[in-house]
């Protein structure tokens, strides 16, 4: 299967990228083909809402959101990867996210697997609330199957503590695709 990991982290070796590393080592192990995009380092616009988008025609900007869209159809799984800001997923993450609108009838045709890792600094339930909430509606639009929520709360932004079970939970997701 081919997995497309999009990581929305500014923090390269922060907690939401360390438990997308644990995910691919897990999804590797059992012979699945990974490709990583990471949204924070992509040359990528905010949607512009023209009247192209929906229809399947090439993205009218020149930036990287043609190798967003060829990597994210080819697939057979995306796997979403924030950190929680402000309640939501990360401005990264989401202009990526947004960008699926000019081929979302692919997308829901292909009754694809996803996931979402997701880490905030706060361990109460409410902090990760809305952006489960999102991602379920997400799912439910484009048609996706979704695979698997792991809410690692109580995570250091820049890092994220080695006997984290969060850790496990990432790698276990992966290995049991």
């Amino acid at each position: 299967m081919k997995i497309t990991v999009l990581k929305g982290s500014p923090h390269k070796n922060g907690a939401s990228n360390t438990l997308a590393q644990e995910f691919i080592k897990g999804a590797k192990e059992q012979g699945h083909e990974i490709v990583e995009l990471d949204c924070a380092k992509m040359n990528l616009n905010p949607c512009l809402g023209c009247s192209i988008t929906g229809k399947d025609k090439d993205c009218i900007q020149k930036d990287d959101g043609n190798i967003l869209r060829e990597e994210i159809t080819t697939s057979d799984m995306v796997v979403f990867v924030t950190p929680v800001y402000f309640y939501d997923m990360s401005a990264q993450l989401k202009i990526a996210l947004d960008r699926f609108h000019c081929f979302y009838h692919r997308l829901a045709d292909k009754n694809m697997k996803s996931a979402i890792i997701m880490t905030a600094c706060r361990s109460d339930d409410e902090v990760m609330k809305y952006l489960n909430d999102i991602y379920i509606a997400l799912t439910k639009y484009l048609n996706f199957e979704n695979v698997g929520i792991i809410k690692a709360t109580g995570c250091n932004v820049n890092s994220i503590d080695k006997d984290s079970q969060f850790l496990t939970e990432a790698y276990n997701l992966g290995k049991n695709l």
